[in-house]
Order: structure tokens, then sequence, then C-alpha cells
């Protein structure tokens, strides 16, 4: 049995750092084979095209937001990093206002995060992680207010089963073709919530009523089969195989 952690979008320096502190004590515990993560583990926004032209740009915090995420990254033992819209602020921002700089090894999203030194895999594309089971920011496709309906539509579209997040949603979905009583196809879509603290001042253009679930994914794996599992965190808990785990 090979298992599999997913974490959620952290957004750092906004996360919800008692979360994080006890999905990573979880991690410690449980042991799995790897730890994924969706991506925007990072929020940028001193590079985002939101705030260029504003103060925002000039926070001169950029290497604070680094660190803070280069630390999370390390605590929860990531292994596996998806590409997402938020880390591509990076690219976009030397790209489109300093192509000159395209090719420095220390701009490099992977040589400025440090995966390298952490251990972790940079996936630019969508990858299957286990048997026809592909993992993805989230972004690839349109976005639908429905939880896991992003999920099963990128499903479709990779025609594998597909594990997201961007939504910030928690919520499966699966649907299945059958033809004399038998199953001819299966696909699951699966959006694994996220980790940030929404009441976090870079959170405050959600006025605090968006339609977020915070939480993280398991994923078993035996042999062939795959199994998903969504652990929703509620209030200051959340419950894995029977075990609930909490903090003040």
């Amino acid at each position: 049995m090979i298992r599999h952690v997913v974490v959620s979008d952290l957004q750092c320096p906004y996360q919800d750092q008692k979360a994080v502190n006890a999905v990573a004590d979880f991690i410690q515990e449980w042991q799995p084979d790897s730890v994924l993560c969706v991506g925007d583990e990072a929020d940028l926004p001193q590079i985002s095209r939101w705030t260029q032209g504003t103060a925002g740009e000039w926070t001169k915090d950029l290497d604070h937001h680094r660190n803070v995420t280069v630390s999370v990254l390390q605590q929860l033992g990531v292994t596996d990093l998806s590409r997402s819209n938020h880390g591509d602020r990076l690219w976009n921002s030397i790209s489109r206002r300093l192509p000159g700089l395209i090719g420095v090894p220390e701009l490099d999203y992977s040589e400025f995060f440090k995966h390298d030194e952490l251990g972790i895999t940079f996936h630019s594309k969508p990858f299957e992680f286990a048997p026809g089971w592909v993992l993805a920011h989230g972004d690839e496709g349109g976005v639908s207010k429905n939880a896991g309906t992003t999920a099963i539509n990128l499903a479709r579209k990779f025609g594998k089963s597909t594990l997201i997040g961007h939504t910030h949603r928690m919520g499966m979905v699966s649907e299945s073709q059958m033809l004399s009583g038998k199953i001819t196809n299966s696909l699951t879509g699966v959006e694994v919530g996220h980790l940030i603290n929404t009441r976090s001042p870079g959170m405050a253009y959600t006025r605090g009523s968006a339609n977020w679930q915070k939480g993280f994914g398991l994923v078993y794996v035996d042999g062939k089969k795959v199994t998903p599992v969504l652990v929703p965190i509620i209030g200051n808990a959340f419950t894995v195989e029977g075990v609930t785990y909490r903090w003040t």
C-alpha cells in the first residue's frame, strides 16, 4: 500500500499556521510515501498584476514571504509540487516587465524556492502520480462554483481521474460509463480545499464570505486501485482513520 498526503493551497505568508502545524505533526506520525502540494504555496502579491502600479509593489517583503514559504514546505515535508497561477507570477513578472533577467539562475522558480535543497520535485505540467490519476493545480480549465465540478471537468479533459486545488473548495465527483451491467470507464475529480488563514490581511478581498473549505487529502494506492479521501478541517480539528487531531 502506497500512501500520499495532498496539501492544499497555502498562499504563504497567509497560511493558517496552527492548522499547518497540526497537519505537519500528523504527517510526521503517519509517515506517508510522499507529500504532494497542488501549488499556490506562495501568494506573491508583490509581483501580482493586481498590485502593479500600486504601493503593493514597494513593500520590500518578498524575501520574507519566500523564506516563510520555504519553511512551511520543509515543515510539511513536501516531495512534489505542481505549478500554479500564483507561482506563475514570478515568471510572468520577469517576462513582461524585465525580460533581460530571463535565464538568471537565481530567478528560476525551483532555485528561488530552494526545491533542490528541500528535496522537492517541481512539476511544470499535470503529472500522473498514481495509476490513472493526475495531479494538477486546477486552473487548466474553467472554474465552477460547485465543489468537485472543476476537478471532474478536468478529469474529462485529461481522460484520467484528477486531483486539484485552486478552487479552495473540498469536493469529490465521480462518473462512470456502463455497458451490459459492466463498468467500462470511471473518472473521479477531487478538490482538496485550502490551508489559508482567511482572517489574514492578505485575504481581505474575500470579505469573509468566500465559499471555501479548509482541509487536505489522502490517497491510498493498492496496485491499480486508487482511493482518495478528503480530510476536512472543522474548527480546530480533523480526523484520520478514527483518530482526531486537535489544537488550541
